[in-house]
């Protein structure tokens, strides 16, 4: 018999909880199908009174969503709000195949009721590296709701509820909006304002005249980041919003997020993104933007 190595050992990590978890997902899941879609093929414009959550499993198509147009491809997710008029459609050359389901009975922070995204946001929400864990949830949530075996309606809730934590995730919706530190969100409100003109903690500092010690200490709790860092964030999530929405050249993108240096902008897109902001605009173009 083999023996093992005397240094062969498994890491606990404890949960740190923080007052940030007091999301109300008492969700209800109303149902869940998968449907595969056929070239030219378009839907009726229509809504719901509840949200609904789509994601494409392979082929690629258009959304409508409130007369505005979306490409949609394999490992997106779609999210169409309450009362959200919306309609998927495909193209002469490509099939679509997507899992859903229909949603109630959660509450986002200062978002209305039942809705996932601010009515402003952009309904389409690209996975990354996230597409196969959200793949065999969405997968697992459609097999369970077919299922008469025990406790199938409590796995298809919990199911959901990931599903729609990934979702905040990958939207970048902040822990800090579940937040009840006054200071603290006053800080975050003024970073949010004003994060591509910020260029160091010591400007905060002095218009909000708090402590760096503080500012740190709090964004560390409430943030799991420095404030720096959330800076950075935040200013890439704009340059990737600007390079899939505009027709900008990528300098006038990093100067428009706060960066005079292009080189600085390529430069920490490249570290946060891991390709370049050309690239990305080339992995996320719709048609009727210049690259």
């Amino acid at each position: 018999m083999r023996k093992q190595p005397d240094n062969l050992y498994t890491e606990k990590r404890k949960v740190a909880y923080t007052s940030a978890d007091v999301i109300k997902l008492d969700t209800k899941c109303l149902y869940a199908g998968k449907l595969e879609r056929i070239k030219k093929w378009n839907e009726k414009p229509h809504q719901h009174p509840f949200s609904e959550v789509l994601f494409v499993f392979s082929g690629s198509g258009t959304t409508v969503v409130d007369g505005k147009t979306y490409c949609i491809k394999k490992g997106d997710i779609i999210v169409y709000n309450p009362g959200t008029r919306h309609e998927e459609s495909t193209s002469a050359k490509t099939t679509l195949e997507i899992g859903f389901f229909g949603i109630t009975d959660f509450k986002i922070s200062d978002f209305p009721s039942n809705f996932l995204l601010t009515p402003d946001s952009n309904p389409v929400i690209h996975t990354g590296k996230a597409e196969e864990k959200i793949s065999f949830y969405f997968m697992r949530l459609i097999e369970e709701i077919g299922n008469e075996e025990k406790y199938n309606e409590l796995i298809v809730k919990y199911l959901a509820r990931l599903i729609l934590i990934d979702i905040l995730r990958l939207a970048k919706i902040s822990e800090a909006k579940f937040v009840t530190n006054a200071l603290f969100n006053q800080i975050h409100n003024y970073i949010n304002k004003n994060f591509t003109s910020i260029n160091s903690l010591d400007e905060v500092c002095n218009e909000l005249h708090v402590s760096k010690y503080y500012i740190s200490h709090v964004f560390k709790k409430y943030m799991g980041k420095p404030p720096m860092q959330y800076i950075t964030s935040k200013r890439m999530d704009y340059a990737k919003k600007l390079l899939q929405e505009t027709d900008l050249s990528a300098t006038e993108i990093g100067e428009k997020c706060g960066y005079a240096d292009h080189a600085m902008f390529f430069k920490a897109f490249k570290r946060m993104e891991g390709i370049t902001p050309i690239a990305y605009r080339k992995e996320t173009y719709s048609p009727g933007l210049k690259i």
